[in-house]
């Protein structure tokens, strides 16, 4: 994986963070800043990484991450230049759960809900998934693998053995077990 990019990509509140911190646990270098320090809403953090936001501009720091995981939300991965490989791990997550976790998340934060009805929402991210999916399918140069998160949380080994047989990175899933906590887990059907 050294001449590729890992991707660590879902929608916003989908487990992408955890899964960011279950790579940091398996040796594979993270490309991230402090731009966004942990709260209540990520305890643990949020790896992400602020020149992700303006890839659509500019992705010149791509080059950087080569060999590392870096977290882009699915809305940016169409920006992803075609000249470097990637393998993205794409994180899943019951939609309603999704939705009630950005809510309770912006409520926290004393930001606005957002204008969309929420049958509106749900619909428009299952058509997001929907596409994103298919473009992920047709890129040449991206392999991706489906990551169930409440199945990250309920039976860890499964879910990893998937990241495990694409990344093989030298520590055992099981020194990574720590770094899943259920009780995070917080915003359930």
């Amino acid at each position: 994986m050294k001449n590729k990019i890992i991707i660590v990509s879902g929608l916003p509140r989908s487990g992408t963070s955890l899964m960011m911190q279950i790579l940091q646990a398996a040796g594979i270098p993270l490309l991230t800043d402090d731009s966004r320090p942990a709260d209540k809403n990520n305890p643990k953090g949020y790896f992400e990484f602020e020149p992700v936001k303006r890839i659509e501009r500019d992705a010149s720091w791509l080059a950087q991450a080569k060999g590392k995981a870096v977290k882009v939300i699915s809305h940016l991965l169409m920006y992803l230049p075609p000249d470097f490989n990637y393998f993205v791990l794409f994180m899943n997550r019951d939609l309603d759960e999704i939705i009630a976790s950005q809510n309770k998340m912006l409520f926290n934060l004393n930001k606005s809900l957002g204008r969309l009805p929420y049958d509106r929402l749900r619909e428009k991210y299952a058509v997001h998934l929907n596409q994103i999916h298919h473009w992920l399918a047709l890129q040449p140069n991206i392999l991706f693998e489906d990551i169930y998160f409440p199945g990250l949380i309920r039976n860890p080994k499964n879910e990893l053995t998937k990241v495990w047989c694409a990344l093989k990175p030298d520590v055992p899933i099981e020194r990574v077990l720590p770094v899943i906590q259920p009780d995070l887990y917080r915003t359930k059907k």
